[in-house]
């Protein structure tokens, strides 16, 4: 008789999960708006949020569904305990006031960004727009400073999975969207050390961004920076903020390293 090797799944754990993302990703939503997504009927979804709600993991407002702040504790919980947050947040600090821009301590997460701290400089711009990034995991990374930093660091055959996953879509006219572009585009960052962002995400705003290693080179995270294109080109775009940048990210690998948690 065989053995079922498969991992086994507990169907209602699935259900409630779909659930949650759902509202972190769309908002608030009604009884019937979830059942309509998720495909189950509106009793079984009412089963469902009134157990959460139990729990204290969401909350009903005005006739919708939404997430409760009982989940705070637990996101800030887990990024308290990411071995790169802990050592690179006081690089971001200084990155954000050296600039003036926005910086961003950023990982990959399933071929996606997942933003994991971001300061403001005094003369950030564009905060309504980093605000929207970070309530989700970003899944276009390709049109991203940081996202091209970190990809340029992953295997290629884990580049082709992400691409392949997410597509490369044209969110501005200066997007890469060709894969073999894109993989031209990798080689350079790898060789230089340091990714570009030349309004590629939004119109009027320019990044630099750079990989965090460990000591074998395998990938961390990423450092970034962004602010606006107005301001920011020529040589303090091309060589004074990829300085900058990169310094920080070899700040935090050696910070990293010398942890004691990496003893």
């Amino acid at each position: 008789m065989g053995t079922d090797t498969a991992p086994r799944r507990i169907k209602s754990v699935q259900r409630a999960c779909r659930l949650l993302i759902y509202l972190r990703r769309e908002g608030p939503s009604t009884v019937s708006g979830l059942a309509a997504e998720l495909g189950l009927s509106p009793g079984t979804v009412h089963t469902y949020l009134a157990t959460l709600q139990e729990a204290g993991f969401v909350e009903q407002r005005d006739g919708a569904y939404g997430l409760s702040l009982e989940l705070l504790p637990l996101g800030e919980r887990v990024r308290s305990q990411n071995p790169l947050y802990q050592v690179a947040r006081d690089e971001v600090d200084r990155l954000a006031h050296a600039s003036n821009g926005v910086a961003h301590l950023l990982i990959e997460y399933e071929g996606k960004l997942l933003v994991l701290y971001e300061v403001f400089g005094e003369k950030a711009i564009g905060k309504d727009f980093h605000a929207a990034k970070r309530d989700q995991p970003q899944e276009h990374i390709h049109c991203t400073a940081g996202g091209k930093a970190m990809l340029a660091r992953l295997p290629p055959e884990r580049v082709q999975e992400v691409i392949e996953a997410h597509g490369l879509p044209a969110i501005t006219e200066q997007t890469i969207s060709e894969r073999e572009e894109l993989l031209d585009e990798l080689e350079t960052v790898r060789d230089q050390g340091y990714a570009l962002n030349d309004q590629e995400q939004m119109r009027g705003i320019r990044a630099v961004g750079a990989p965090v290693v460990d000591s074998k080179n395998g990938l961390i995270g990423a450092l970034s920076v962004s602010g606006p294109a107005s301001n920011w080109r020529g040589s303090y775009f091309r060589d004074e903020l990829p300085e900058l940048v990169t310094r920080s990210a070899h700040n935090a690998e050696i910070a990293l390293q010398s942890s004691p948690t990496r003893q």
